[in-house]
């Protein structure tokens, strides 16, 4: 039922786009607020107000980002098994050759690595906002987060090549072109 229910709407690429959105601009958006934080916040009283709203809002982005990362872990797994399902055993042996892996299942172990990672990102994240401690890790924290970005970019970057450059997922029937439009 559930599969049917992903199927239909296409949820993966829509939970997608919410995961990189909110995952990017939360990443972004800390970075800029440990910029500000780090260098004009002690000249201005205001400076330093705009470095603590930008880290809260890096927050309020970065715990729902990895919430979606895990529903674009579970949708991607049930899309990929659709996918599976559909081609055929000629197909199949062709994404299981070296070539295939490459493209298709890297793309799903990034996929789960990155979904972990952002988990991680979000909880660290929140700890640095609760221990003093755990703050002196702040710019560990920005450089991970910075990594993290760009495996998240490149992600995106894989899924969208297996979609638009190798039709993986898509109906790849095409209409005769019609002679008239009404």
């Amino acid at each position: 039922m559930m599969d049917m229910f992903i199927a239909k709407y296409h949820l993966h690429p829509i939970i997608d786009h919410f995961t990189i959105a909110l995952c990017s601009a939360g990443v972004l958006v800390d970075i800029l607020g440990y910029f500000v934080g780090a260098t004009i916040a002690r000249r201005s009283a205001r400076a330093w107000e705009l470095g603590e709203r930008l880290s809260r809002a890096a927050l309020v982005l970065l715990i729902p980002g990895a919430i979606s990362a895990v529903l674009s872990r579970l949708t991607g797994e049930r899309e990929a098994e659709r996918v599976w399902d559909s081609i055929s055993a000629a197909a199949q042996q062709i994404l299981l050759s070296d070539a295939g892996r490459g493209w298709f299942l890297s793309h799903a172990v990034l996929g789960t690595y990155l979904m972990y990672a952002l988990l991680a990102l979000a909880i660290w994240r929140m700890l640095l906002e609760a221990s003093a401690t755990i703050a002196r890790t702040r710019s560990g924290y920005a450089l991970t987060a910075v990594l993290v970005l760009c495996a998240l970019l490149y992600q995106g970057r894989t899924g969208g090549e297996l979609v638009y450059d190798h039709g993986v997922g898509t109906n790849t029937t095409t209409l005769a072109p019609t002679s008239s439009l009404h």
